[in-house]
């Protein structure tokens, strides 16, 4: 029974996961970064609603062109009119009063026109096209923005993978050295302060694989979380392939790049667009404006009379209203002041953005060129690592060298281990992030919209 219930609860198990998650997922031998990345645009919620973000503002575009059409109305009116008539009964005493009432019937249709409004039907069409456009490069930044935690979240997992195995080997290595240095002991070969020492060095090789655990499985909890979806073990597969320096773009390319390609530097170029149009706009309130207007319609007491009037006795009209403003007080004039100035601010945050950034993409230029000869100095330095410890080794089996010597030897590897690792996953952060500020790294995984 207990065996059925087990299968039973993995059998439930399985069919949720397999409803919540496609059966390709599952069934992934492990997760590759770009698996990473593609589910976490798929699954995030923010993501999601930055798309409805765009849906919204392109039907704000498609409602503006509404100003360039007519609006047809039908219309249908019934009235009702008491009329007092005063009869004099007796003079000066009292009088009687008597009411009639009429009843009318009208109906009709139609057609207004805009002719001219000062130019503000085309520019609320260039705002609208100026809002769609931001919301579409906000889009890319969010977007970039949750690439960019997925990509630091799965480096830092497979670096925490690392320094566990690393942290599991050292563990194993004192375990072995301990229980060698315990048995010279006992021989009397050696004195106890020896055995104590190595005895410190396992104490200490414990807490760290104590902590390597910890920090694995945070590392594990925000990755999964980064993507949008729960953690039920799923494999992610570890980045065997040694880091290649990229060929670097010179400082003019950056630069290029940074205001042709960088969403958030093109946000501030359509922000001074957007600033130019509002002036546009309130310079279009100085302007006359004109409409046109056709009215066909037909009345009478009765509906029977109104279907007569329609054939023989219609009315039909056409109107043009022009509104010329004069005098407004001093708000339009302020307001297009202010305008102004606002012109000049996003002129100034457009050029101070792209030289923060420019500086940005200057440093972890020069970081991944740092990290280009680091790294080879720090490989070399693991593999000095190992001679020492595999040389101090077999020289404390013949005596010549102390137990310290030896632990000291271990320690030091285990640490440039660990250097490496770091450094390593370091670089291919910076080299993300590189892409990421120029304006780049959306490009890799998704198809931009038009």
């Amino acid at each position: 029974n207990f065996n059925m219930v087990n299968r039973g609860i993995a059998s439930f198990l399985a069919y949720g996961i397999s409803i919540f998650f496609p059966s390709s997922l599952i069934n992934a031998e492990s997760f590759t970064l770009t698996d990473c990345i593609l589910w976490a645009l798929e699954n995030k919620k923010t993501v999601i609603s930055q798309k409805l973000n765009v849906e919204i503002a392109r039907k704000d575009l498609e409602s503006t062109h509404s100003n360039f059409k007519p609006s047809i109305q039908l219309f249908s009116n019934k009235s009702y009119l008491n009329i007092p008539d005063r009869v004099e009964v007796i003079p000066f005493l009292n009088d009687t009063v008597r009411t009639s009432s009429t009843e009318s019937l009208s109906a009709g249709l139609s057609l207004n026109q805009k002719i001219f409004n000062g130019g503000r039907s085309i520019n609320q069409v260039s705002l609208a096209k100026n809002n769609l456009n931001m919301t579409l490069l906000s889009k890319r930044i969010l977007v970039t923005q949750v690439i960019q935690n997925v990509i630091e979240s799965y480096y830092s997992l497979l670096k925490g993978q690392e320094l566990f195995l690393v942290s599991e080997k050292s563990l194993e290595m004192s375990n072995q050295r301990v229980g060698l240095i315990k048995k010279q002991f006992d021989l009397g070969v050696i004195k106890k302060s020896d055995l104590l020492k190595a005895k410190v060095l396992l104490g200490q090789a414990k807490v760290n694989l104590l902590n390597s655990k910890t920090n694995l499985s945070n590392y594990r909890r925000v990755l999964f979380n980064s993507i949008g979806i729960q953690d039920f073990g799923q494999e992610v597969s570890i980045n065997t392939e040694e880091w290649v320096m990229p060929d670097l773009l010179t400082s003019s390319e950056i630069l290029k790049y940074i205001k042709t390609k960088n969403p958030s530097v093109l946000i501030a170029d359509s922000q001074i667009k957007l600033s130019s149009i509002n002036y546009k706009l309130a310079r279009g309130l100085r302007l006359p404006v004109l409409n046109s207007g056709l009215n066909f319609s037909a009345g009478g007491e009765k509906r029977n009379d109104i279907v007569k009037a329609f054939k023989e006795d219609w009315r039909f009209g056409i109107d043009f209203s022009l509104t010329v403003p004069i005098y407004l007080g001093n708000t339009l004039s302020l307001n297009e002041q202010k305008i102004k100035l606002s012109i000049r601010q996003a002129e100034n945050n457009h050029i101070t953005l792209i030289n923060d950034l420019r500086v940005q993409a200057e440093l972890i230029k020069e970081l991944l060129n740092n990290y280009a000869e680091i790294i080879p100095l720090n490989e070399s330095v693991v593999e000095s690592s190992k001679e020492d410890l595999k040389l101090v080794t077999k020289r404390y089996a013949l005596g010549s060298s102390t137990i310290l010597e030896v632990l000291d030897a271990q320690v030091s590897l285990t640490r440039s281990n660990s250097a490496l690792i770091n450094v390593i996953y370091d670089a291919r952060i910076k080299e993300f992030t590189l892409d990421a500020l120029i304006g780049l790294l959306d490009t890799k995984y998704i198809i931009r919209d038009n």
